[in-house]
């Protein structure tokens, strides 16, 4: 753990906070803690159950979690001890090994996912990604061996091995699907047949987007992609999809992983931004509902996998390039975008493989927003308090890198090391005016903020064979880094301004000034505050993971066993170098204001909403900052208690392990196990003691508080799957998952946020307990002939202990105004869905129509939530909806490929109030995007052009009723265009 500052390098200014009396230990209601002990200095304390020898087991439970090499080494010398093991089977005379490739004849691509059977003996495996494959220890004598792949025809071989031999088989696959001469048409068709293939292999429920369809979205977000599956939601951010629901679980209980390791991020939760990934690293994206034992378990709805590539994926040299631009309708601004990606095998025998990716985007967008607080009476009548409308320009620079390095020390052995790494700087520049009838007042707001984001991830490993077992070993490093370069707010306004308010538009208030008084000339602005906050933010994690796996028979029946220890360790923390409101004297407020119109502002409110003419200039007011100190007073206690609140740390380690089986009977195949999660964490945070002295709030003291739990959970799996047929798979699983609460809600401390639309106290809660749930699935897939396939699924989750945003207003004290947020445990909920799904490429249709394809989904949701104090009512779980659907539709005809997409959804409830009336919901939406690429076959590229959001519908909540909204934005329309080439 990183070293931290003494409370008493704080600067006595003390700063605005609850005027309280003293804070004593367990009885501070605004740091949330129950139970909290008094630090002997201010670092985060190491987490006594994980990470120090010889610790009684006291609350952190038994010794062997208690003793971190201790564990691992148990862990990894069971695992070897095993592998020596003559159980069950496993010691029976190894004959011989058949082993092959999976091969496209047409394109030379490996076929990931092909079905290879050994018929006679009932045997079956995956080709992996490199379409190779291994059936070990088989008796002598001739077999016949199936290799079945959607979209190519099936194909049987006899193959003969002997007792010690080595039999290898290279397996050419043809299909009149793949003898389309344009690459754009083969390559979109390999992309869903490889996706279709390894859906329909998979031991448990996945969903899978291929590279090519990754390909088809805007900026490398992944967030785009996955807004198209089964049950799944994007939810947008600053016009960006961020944050994957999944079956109606809000970010939170799902999971985002690289290559099966868990990504960091910076906001303190865990819900990952999609956007913060290259996307250009990956070769496809899977979406797992039903985790097996082999994975992670917090992952309640799901876990979103983002496989990277290697050089391997293809056969012989990979070259992808594009160039384009982005045109963004709101501001009439025209963006930059280029990625490459390279990759070769070298050596003997192309034994050695290197891939190296680059993106660049570089963005000017805007758009516009309306934010509405109300009063809300005791019989629920709303009365507007407030409205800020702003405008906000955002400039974007990304760029991401990734290099992959993979070394075969034979055909079953190999080494890779691999890096990834993503840059994101922004210039926001927002500026609002805030209308506020009920206090006479009208505000003129600039907000000015740099944040850059920095991801980094890097891995290691080896896989091969020992005694028998198929053997793997891993570890990966991951940081994310958020820091601000400049930051700052500034907020000037009139006093006695009279308001009249026009809520015909209940979105948009029109107001009228019924005084007379000049709200076009700045002469009579003063200042209300000026807020200097930098928050900068450090994540990072260490992981490492050992697995094995052996294939044997049990009563002649096909079986295997798979068994593995993992150990992860999460460092975060986040400081204040700079944190102050001031408030100043002898300035010339009007002087430092800047005259201001965008005739492009809220085109869609019909010119309801409205913004003064002028502005807080942003380098005016930073260069009286830096020039006229003396003129800036700092406001306390509020200051202090806010550098103080935010300076904290917090660590979380996790050992686990699990062992789980499979077998064959027939065409079912039987898989079950069980893993054990032990986590454990500490957190250390600041106590502000204000007192009352001489007729005035002051912080008194600043003493370090820590918080420290440790728990561990027992995550059983059942997962059945039965080829009913050739076409027909059916499956059910019972399991257990978990969710963690997020790092940032543990946090034992008082964070003060200003600068939301609705000013926000937030408070730690280090009592939280993790959410758990049994889950319950059952589906059907057939899978049509061609490219196609039909689906049908119910499932079922009842879940304790989910966490949910408990919101109450302040109304005395020097927050009165603010929202109080907290993040409290909810009694329990449940989650029910049906999923139907309808793929096809209408490929025996007549002419033109033979390019038409369809993909459709379609997911129903009834979820329930019991929340403190709300008991006896029904409301849903946090962001689930009662329904989605997509619908996507292509076309292919000679070098032309169209698509168009269309998405809606359901209201989703975003926040829990004391009553029904102070609820928050998202409304119902829907987006609609197009896409065209043409192939320009002489120099082997292409041109695209894709379209989002062409029906520009806005993003809205409210509170209580959709008559009520407290927020409206409009994103606008994007149309991307370039060039790409790509050699395959």
């Amino acid at each position: 753990m990183r070293a931290r500052k003494s409370p008493s390098s704080f600067p006595a200014c003390p700063s605005p906070g609850f005027p309280r009396t003293t804070f004593g230990p367990g009885t501070n209601p605004y740091l949330g803690v129950s139970e909290m002990t008094k630090a002997k200095h201010p670092e985060t304390p190491r987490i006594p159950g994980i990470l120090t020898m010889g610790m009684d087991e006291g609350a952190w439970g038994p010794g062997w979690w208690g003793r971190l090499p201790g564990a691992l080494t148990a862990g990894f010398l069971a695992v070897l001890l095993l592998m020596g093991s003559p159980v069950a089977g496993w010691a029976q005379e190894a004959d011989g090994t058949i082993a092959g490739r999976v091969i496209n004849a047409q394109t030379g691509a490996f076929l990931e996912g092909a079905d290879v059977r050994l018929v006679e003996v009932n045997r079956q495996t995956m080709a992996n990604r490199e379409g190779a494959f291994t059936f070990p220890r088989v008796a002598p004598g001739r077999y016949t061996l199936r290799v079945a792949y959607l979209g190519i025809d099936t194909r049987e071989m006899v193959v003969e091995v002997a007792a010690g031999e080595r039999r290898f088989v290279e397996v050419e696959l043809r299909s009149a699907t793949f003898r389309l001469d344009e690459m754009i048409i083969t390559g979109r068709i390999e992309g869903q047949a490889q996706a279709l293939n390894l859906q329909r292999s998979s031991d448990n429920l996945r969903t899978v987007i291929s590279q090519d369809a990754l390909g088809q979205v805007q900026e490398g977000n992944i967030g785009d992609a996955l807004n198209r599956l089964p049950g799944i939601t994007v939810e947008t951010r600053a016009g960006v999809q961020r944050t994957a629901t999944i079956r109606g679980l809000a970010p939170q209980y799902n999971s985002v992983t690289v290559d099966g390791f868990t990504m960091t991020n910076v906001d303190g939760n865990r819900d990952i931004a999609l956007d913060s990934y290259p996307m250009n690293t990956l070769e496809r994206v899977e979406v797992v509902r039903a985790v097996t034992p082999d994975m992670p378990g917090d992952a309640i709805g799901g876990t979103v996998n983002l496989v990277t590539r290697t050089a391997f994926d293809r056969s012989g040299r990979t070259f992808f390039g594009n160039v384009g631009s982005t045109n963004n309708a709101k501001r009439g601004t025209f963006n930059r975008q280029a990625e490459v990606t390279v990759g070769d095998t070298f050596g003997p025998e192309g034994r050695l493989g290197g891939l190296f990716t680059a993106s660049y985007f570089e963005d000017v967008r805007g758009y516009d927003v309306s934010n509405i607080s109300y009063q809300v009476s005791a019989d629920d009548a709303f009365t507007l308090s407030n409205n800020l409308v702003y405008d906000r320009d955002e400039r974007k620079r990304k760029f991401g890198l990734g290099a992959n390095l993979d070394y075969r020390l034979s055909d079953d052995a190999r080494l890779f090391v691999k890096g990834m790494y993503n840059y994101d700087y922004r210039w926001l520049h927002r500026r609002g005016t805030n209308w506020l009838p009920l206090a006479n007042r009208v505000d003129a707001i600039t907000f000015y903020r740099e944040p850059k984001n920095v991801f980094q991830m890097y891995m290691a490993g080896a896989s091969g064979t020992l005694a028998g077992w198929e053997v793997d070993a891993r570890t990966a490093y991951s940081r994310a880094d958020k820091s601000y370069p400049e930051t700052f707010q500034v907020t000037t306004g009139f006093n006695g301004v009279e308001l009249s308010v026009d809520r015909a538009d209940a979105g948009f208030p029109r107001f009228g000034v019924t005084n007379g008084f000049d709200l076009d000339s700045p002469a009579g602005l003063g200042l209300r505050n000026m807020q200097i906050t930098q928050a900068p933010r450090g994540e990072d994690e260490i992981a490492a993971e050992m697995n094995a796996r052996r294939e044997f028979r049990v009563a002649d029946l096909p079986a295997s066993f798979k068994t593995g220890v993992r150990a992860s360790f999460k460092d975060a923390s986040q400081d204040q170098p700079d944190y102050a409101r001031y408030t100043a004297s002898g300035l010339d407020i009007a002087g430092l204001s800047e005259a201001y119109t965008n005739t492009r502002f809220f085109r869609e409110s019909n010119g309801r909403a409205r913004l003064l003419p002028f502005f807080p200039g942003k380098d005016l007011w930073l260069d009286a900052f830096r020039t006229q100190p003396s003129a800036f007073t700092a406001v306390e206690p509020f200051s202090t208690q806010g550098r103080a609140n935010t300076d904290w740390s917090i660590s979380e380690d996790i050992l686990s392990t699990y062992a789980m089986g499979t077998v064959d009977v027939g065409g079912l195949r039987i898989l079950g196990g069980v893993r054990v999660e032990r986590t454990s964490n500490a957190s250390r945070a600041n106590e502000v003691i204000i007192e009352r002295v001489e007729g005035a709030d002051r912080v008194t003291a600043i003493n370090p508080r820590t918080s420290s739990s440790s728990y561990t959970n027992v995550l059983p799996g059942l997962h059945l799957r039965w080829n009913a047929g050739d076409n027909l798979v059916m499956r059910a699983s019972a399991n257990r998952t978990m969710s963690r609460p997020a790092p940032g809600d543990l946090i034992p401390s008082l964070q003060v946020n200003a600068q939301l639309t609705q000013p926000a106290v937030i408070i730690g809660n280090p009592d939280l307990k993790p959410a758990t749930s049994t889950n319950l699935d059952l589906s059907a897939e057939y899978y049509l002939d061609g490219l196609g396939f039909v689906s049908a699924g119910v499932f079922h989750k009842s879940i304790d202990d989910f966490v949910f945003s408990e919101r109450t207003r302040l109304d005395s004290g020097p927050f009165a105004g603010f929202d109080e947020v907290r993040r409290v445990n909810g009694d329990g909920g449940s989650v029910t869905g049906l999923e139907l799904a309808w793929s096809r490429q209408f490929s025996a249709l007549p002419g033109v129509l033979s390019g038409l394809g369809l993909d459709s989904n379609l997911t129903l949701l009834s979820s329930e939530g019991t929340y403190p104090g709300r008991e006896g009512e029904s409301l849903p779980l946090t962001r689930s909806p009662d329904w989605l659907t997509n619908v996507i539709v292509s076309w292919t005809g000679g070098a032309l490929q169209t698509r168009a997409s269309f998405m809606a959804r359901s209201d989703r409830l975003t926040g829990v109030g004391g009553r029904a009336a102070l609820d928050r919901y998202n409304k119902a939406d829907r987006t609609l995007d197009f896409s065209a690429e043409y192939a320009l076959p002489r120099w082997g590229g292409r041109a695209f052009f894709h379209t989002r959001n062409l029906l520009n519908v806005p993003t809205i909540e409210y509170q209580g009723s959709a008559a009520t909204p407290v927020s409206t934005a409009y994103y606008g329309r994007q149309f991307n265009f370039g060039l790409s080439y790509d050699l395959r």
